[in-house]
């Protein structure tokens, strides 16, 4: 856990925000040194950290084996306190009109209100194998269970999500090896995927500040 907060804390954005009550040290040295010697103090507001963190992470079925390490990354993110915000939701297999709170899927969020409510600036992780049948991805209705009937296919609401936010990343438990699948195939031309391991987090945290 310690090691995966090490490479969250990269995602750290620091701006000046607030009243200038900081001392800018750079700046004084700089302008005492034009006034020939006569201190001016010139001061900042103060740098805080502005990342926000959105998280979406599959739950159940074919991600049963790497409970234990989705339950480590989720954890060193939750005891985090330097995010300006943090949210986390479930699905399953595919993101549809509407994620859910809790891992056991009751309490519901609509997408839609996400995308309405959450500025462009958030840093969007999403967790998953990708993996299922592919019209389960492009088909209306193609969710896995039968009572849910999507009129809209999870693959747009991939592509919604990621046209609002302006940094994206997919971490997938499954080896970049085996990544020859139809549906992980159509989900890499949505988002940059990377392994579920600490390098792979590493380079996709490194990705989400280049997008900044």
């Amino acid at each position: 856990i310690r090691q995966t907060q090490m490479a969250l804390k990269k995602l750290r954005y620091l701006q000046r925000l607030g009243t200038e009550e900081e001392l800018n040290l750079d700046e004084t040295v700089d302008q005492t040194c034009r006034n020939g010697g006569e201190i001016e103090l010139i001061f900042s507001p103060p740098r805080k950290n502005n990342s926000k963190v959105l998280l979406f992470m599959d739950a159940g079925g074919s991600m049963l084996p790497y409970t234990n390490v989705m339950e480590q990354l989720f954890s060193a993110a939750h005891q985090m306190t330097h995010f300006k915000d943090f949210q986390y939701y479930y699905f399953h297999n595919c993101i549809y009109e509407q994620v859910y709170t809790d891992i056991r899927m009751n309490k519901k969020t609509s997408v839609q209100t996400l995308l309405r409510t959450l500025d462009a600036d958030y840093k969007v992780i999403l967790i998953g194998d990708a993996y299922m049948a592919p019209e389960e991805l492009i088909e209306p209705g193609g969710a896995i269970y039968y009572y849910h009937n999507n009129s809209t296919p999870g693959i747009e609401w991939l592509r919604r999500i990621e046209a609002h936010f302006k940094s994206c990343i997919w971490l997938n438990p499954i080896p970049s090896r085996n990544w020859n699948r139809p549906s992980i195939e159509l989900i890499r031309k949505v988002f940059p995927m990377y392994e579920l391991t600490l390098d792979g987090l590493d380079q996709g945290t490194k990705h989400l500040v280049r997008k900044i």
